[in-house]
């Protein structure tokens, strides 16, 4: 089948444009799906054989089961419109013929912001490890996202002029993180248990390892973090769920709306502004510090 073949073009043609591994596994599985849909239809399998009509179908099929929110349908959507436009591109098909498909209407969920009484008990659950302990706190004092932790090299993590430097990746630019007062201290604790990544010279070596040397995965991360939620007895809780609480404890600590938006990373500020739905009141006075979870 033809398409299969676009599909792993496509696939590489993301790769080169810098898209995250998450993205690419994401839109792969979905062109996958779209043509599992179309083997169903006995269609031709060639791409000048796609349709609106088509697309609208299979749209159609994926609200009608039942088995996705409207939001994962929305991303689907993203996903045919993107393959679409690079078949359009290639001069694969004459048109986008997923241009004209619309995005399901919802309304999105407000985003889950832990309790103080919530976080501390996720701190105090991972403080007998002390990497996941600093993975928490480096999480809960930077709003950082979980690759962004995953990524992150020993050499751009400074304690004398505290701050982490964050590498451009994917869409999301470069920056600068200034380090509060309990990021520091749980750094410090890290770097005294394991002096090998303190006193390293390799510039590439990551700040988070396994045993073998090799960077923690974002979603060996991740299921660690989530064990630790159990643990304390936090229910519906997700690793983004701490990155949500940093911005929003910050906002409520009055910090300037365009300056945490530079400190993680929203390339628009009304990204951020969407959070001031969940604070209850800000201080008449700005800041530019970053106030300790």
């Amino acid at each position: 089948m033809a398409l299969h073949r676009h599909r792993e073009e496509f696939v590489q043609h993301l790769e080169g444009k810098g898209r995250s591994k998450s993205t690419i596994v994401a839109y792969n599985k979905d062109i996958e799906q779209l043509i599992s849909f179309l083997d169903e239809l006995q269609h031709s399998g060639l791409p000048q054989d796609l349709t609106t009509g088509i697309l609208e179908a299979y749209v159609d099929k994926l609200k009608q089961e039942g088995n996705y929110t409207l939001k994962t349908v929305s991303r689907k959507i993203n996903s045919l419109k993107t393959f679409s436009k690079y078949l359009a591109n290639q001069g694969l098909i004459v048109s986008d013929v997923a241009a004209p498909i619309s995005h399901p209407e919802f309304t999105p969920q407000l985003p889950r912001v832990l309790s103080p009484l919530e976080y501390r008990a996720l701190r105090d659950t991972a403080r007998s490890n002390v990497r996941l302990y600093t993975m928490v706190e480096l999480l809960l004092q930077t709003g950082i996202r979980i690759g962004e932790l995953s990524r992150l090299k020993r050499a751009h993590v400074k304690l004398d002029n505290p701050h982490i430097y964050i590498e451009p990746f994917s869409s999301n630019p470069e920056r600068v993180v200034d380090l509060n007062e309990r990021a520091v201290e749980s750094i410090a604790q890290y770097f005294e248990e394991h002096q090998h990544i303190r006193d390293a010279e390799n510039d590439q070596l990551h700040m988070f390892q396994t045993k073998t040397g090799n960077p923690v995965l974002i979603r060996n991360i991740r299921t660690a973090i989530n064990r630790a939620f159990r643990k304390a007895g936090i229910k519906g809780a997700t690793v983004n769920d701490i990155r949500n609480t940093f911005i929003v404890y910050q906002l409520e600590s009055g910090i300037d709306l365009e300056r945490l938006a530079q400190i993680v990373g929203h390339q628009k500020p009304t990204t951020t502004e969407k959070y001031l739905e969940l604070v209850e009141s800000r201080p008449d006075k700005t800041s530019h510090k970053i106030e300790p979870l």
